[in-house]
């Protein structure tokens, strides 16, 4: 059972998700930004698996992952990223979080424009 969402507005959630990535920085702070990088590649690993294994792509294995698998995988991926990214920075969340809005903003608007 996924653990229960709590009340938050979006700024106190971002707030809330970001804190909890600067907390994962903090645990793993001696980790290179190399060998963080390669996680994330580690993890987008892990997603075409478990989408490999949720579609029977494999016929050896079949059907051997379902869609929260994949879910939980991608959100590893986006996790990862968040950590590495503060990585670059030298831990500082705020910078991460800022660049990734800013980001985030321009990949949107790139979106909008195609038709």
């Amino acid at each position: 059972m996924a653990p229960r969402r709590m009340d938050f507005t979006d700024t106190e959630l971002t707030r809330a998700m970001w804190d909890q990535i600067g907390d994962l920085h903090a645990r793993y702070g001696d980790v290179p930004v190399e060998i963080r990088l390669l996680k994330v590649t580690e993890e987008v690993g892990e997603a075409a698996e478990a989408f490999i294994g949720m579609h029977g792509l494999n016929s050896r294995k079949g059907v051997c992952r379902s869609r929260d698998d994949l879910l939980d995988e991608l959100a590893d991926v986006v996790i990862t990223a968040a950590v590495a990214m503060t990585g670059v920075t030298g831990g500082d969340v705020d910078e991460a979080r800022s660049h990734l809005e800013r980001r985030l903003a321009v990949v949107t608007e790139r979106a909008r424009r195609c038709p």
